[in-house]
């Protein structure tokens, strides 16, 4: 498990997260909960960039590393002499002041899984725009965004539309014209996604990612440009060098233990013995599978909720547990959220789960069509306040009731004032 802490970044005081198989950062606007998600985001990023090209010759400099971070993610002015952003991994360490250089030390080489990360900003309608793919943005979170979703939205056309949530709505991609479309057979009708429901123009984008990044890419052949397959050459020539260093010094191991335990350390922990442990017989397939092939993704989503109506939250929340716990893929999510529909969704599929050997069979297989079942252990949840986080869930993974209480007492605090006047007369 992954563990950051970030400290004086914007409104963020100090922060620290082990990082689960999905996180919900809960809180207000302006508290923070964005600035988490994108010094996450960016941590991982930087760990699979330097993995992948086994060396972190730029980041310890610190105007590479604050540049990156500051630029990529808009959070320019965010970062002072006071900030602290500290990284952990299996792989590797990082630690950076504002005021310092940015350190980084392996911890494992040779243990990183290349995986898929996808940052889909709240700003992800966006893609109605006319003449969008001609716009020249700045390198940041939104131009990526929009270049995986070029990408993404290809395989999606009429013959192999998309069904949106239970909403009655299925999406397409016109080629020809270049358009995205969603369509509805019941009340018949087939527009462009520009106009489209607010909720619908920002569903789409996540929904399409989604599909695409957690199945479609690990199902077809991915295209590679002419850079890309001319800097994995050059990658791979340099790996050669380090797995023939890991080759021969497996030789200078007298004991087939201690060979099988260099072998499991490359193989995340396996033991199964050399060849059966892959099907491969040298140690550079096996680095090269590792580094180079995905294997699963991880999901950043700031306000999946944006313009939905509750019910269609809770489908929403629904639908992103169902793809997360893929078990051909070990996907990761982490979202931001306003929404209390949110986390009485979540808090539904923790407690199906908790539940589920007690139900009768027919129940139990009644309410897994309605929802995914998740275990808690497997789910963090926190909430931001004062530029702090503090959990919401209690010692069995469920979000406490007084937490939903607590949320709803100032509303109804003020009903129960006015009710006592209604129907009064004067």
């Amino acid at each position: 498990m992954s563990t950051i802490t970030i400290k004086n970044v914007g409104p963020v005081k100090n922060v620290s997260i082990n990082l689960n198989k999905i996180n919900i950062i809960m809180g207000p606007q302006s508290s923070g909960k964005s600035t988490i998600a994108k010094v996450i985001s960016y941590c991982l990023w930087m760990e699979k960039d330097i993995t992948v090209n086994q060396a972190y010759s730029e980041y310890p400099k610190v105007d590479s590393f604050r540049d990156k971070l500051e630029t990529f993610h808009k959070l320019r002015g965010y970062i002072t002499v006071d900030s602290e952003i500290t990284y952990h991994s299996d792989v590797l360490e990082l630690s950076f002041k504002g005021n310092s250089d940015a350190q980084v030390r392996w911890n494992d080489k040779f243990r990183y899984l290349r995986s898929k990360i996808s940052y889909i900003p709240a700003e992800r309608n966006l893609v109605i725009l006319p003449e969008i793919e001609k716009l020249e943005l700045p390198n940041n979170n939104i131009r990526s965004f929009m270049f995986d979703w070029f990408d993404a939205r290809k395989p999606y056309h009429k013959a192999e539309n998309i069904s949106l949530l239970n909403l009655g709505v299925n999406y397409y991609y016109d080629a020809d014209a270049r358009e995205n479309r969603v369509e509805s057979a019941i009340e018949k009708y087939d527009i462009p996604l520009a106009n489209a429901s607010s909720g619908l123009q920002s569903v789409v984008p996540m929904i399409i990612m989604l599909e695409y990044l957690s199945r479609w890419i690990y199902t077809n052949e991915l295209y590679l440009s002419f850079e890309a397959k001319e800097r994995r050459n050059l990658i791979m020539d340099n790996l050669s060098k380090i797995a023939a260093l890991a080759s021969y010094s497996l030789q200078l191991f007298q004991s087939k233990k201690e060979r099988y335990n260099l072998y499991n350390e490359l193989q995340d922990g396996k033991t199964k013995g050399e060849k059966e442990l892959t099907g491969k017989d040298n140690l550079l397939d096996i680095i090269q599978e590792k580094l180079f092939d995905p294997h699963f993704t991880q999901f950043i989503i700031e306000e999946p909720e944006q313009n939905l109506f509750p019910d269609a939250q809770k489908e929403l929340m629904y639908y992103l547990v169902s793809k997360i716990s893929d078990k051909e893929r070990d996907h990761k999510l982490l979202l931001t959220t306003h929404s209390p529909y949110i986390l009485y969704a979540i808090n539904n599929c923790m407690l199906g789960y908790l539940v589920k050997d007690k139900l009768p069979v027919e129940k139990k297989e009644e309410i897994q069509k309605r929802m995914p079942l998740i275990d808690p252990r497997l789910v963090s949840i926190w909430e931001v306040e004062d530029g702090f986080l503090r959990n919401i869930q209690g010692e069995d993974g469920l979000i406490g009731k007084n937490y939903f209480d607590g949320s709803m007492k100032n509303v109804m605090d003020e009903f129960y004032t006015l009710i006592n006047y209604y129907g009064d007369e004067e």
